[in-house]
């Protein structure tokens, strides 16, 4: 599908004084963490594993997050169940937080904020390493037996889907892309940072984008491109021009390296 420019409006956050990850006031009913770096574990949409290390999680709150382990926890990506255990459902690195792996137990030495830049980056290492296909967000229910407990799993938030692109400009950084929030986890808008400069853009009205895991997603994965729309018309050789369709994967393009929500 090709997509024409669009003027996204700029995008002004208000940061208090705390720093740019500062923390929203809560609303009525809403739980108050006991400290602004520390992650609600009854509530992640995201869980992402780029080293043994640690794990990137996307909050309930779409604040992302990295859990420090006291010794390595691998095999995170590919466990069939993971719950992260924490004193009063929350996790701040705190004594007696884990992550339940299959039935292993990892301590959790550390929690800390993550901006979306390094999350993306966290879940793109993460999906090279695994080569994992990560399904659509599910919520499951806490235990019966303990309120401290939530079994979480991943989903492709951190990317967007070429049929929902509504628009596109470009910025210092690279291109924003603007597309249905509904279909995008609440995200409208997405920030592409790209390989090099890219020629293709200079006057472009339109362009396609290009998946390179053929799954209508762009991510930053190897072989996701931004690349020339096909206009449909080549010359015959002989002063005229016919209707034709250049594929994607032929046509002047410019790699996609990074995909993250715009904050």
């Amino acid at each position: 599908m090709t997509i024409a420019r669009r003027a996204v409006p700029l995008l002004v956050a208000l940061l208090a004084s705390a720093g740019a990850f500062a923390q929203p006031a809560p609303a009525a009913g809403e739980r108050s963490p006991p400290s602004p770096h520390c992650l609600d574990a009854r509530g992640v949409r995201q869980v992402e594993q780029a080293s043994p290390a640690a794990i990137a999680v996307l909050g309930a709150n779409g604040q992302a997050y990295r859990l420090e382990f006291t010794d390595a926890c691998p095999g995170v990506n590919e466990a069939e169940q993971v719950r992260l255990d924490a004193p009063d459902g929350w996790a701040c690195g705190s004594p007696g937080e884990r992550l339940v792996v299959d039935g292993r137990t990892c301590a959790v030495a550390a929690v800390g904020l993550m901006d979306n830049r390094s999350f993306a980056e966290a879940a793109r290492e993460s999906s090279r390493q695994y080569a994992a296909n990560l399904p659509t967000v599910n919520v499951t229910a806490r235990s019966a037996r303990s309120n401290r407990a939530q079994a979480f799993q991943g989903s492709p938030e951190f990317c967007f889907a070429t049929r929902n692109v509504r628009g596109w400009s470009e910025d210092p950084k690279g291109v924003v892309v603007e597309t249905n929030p509904k279909k995008n986890g609440g995200h409208r808008y997405y920030h592409l940072e790209l390989g090099s400069s890219c020629s293709i853009l200079e006057g472009a009205t339109a362009v396609d984008f290009q998946s390179g895991f053929q799954n209508g997603l762009i991510c930053g994965n190897p072989g996701d491109r931004i690349v020339m729309a096909d206009n449909g018309l080549v010359n015959d050789g002989e002063g005229g021009d016919q209707r034709a369709h250049t594929p994607r994967f032929a046509r002047p393009g410019c790699s996609v390296l990074a995909v993250y929500p715009r904050e």
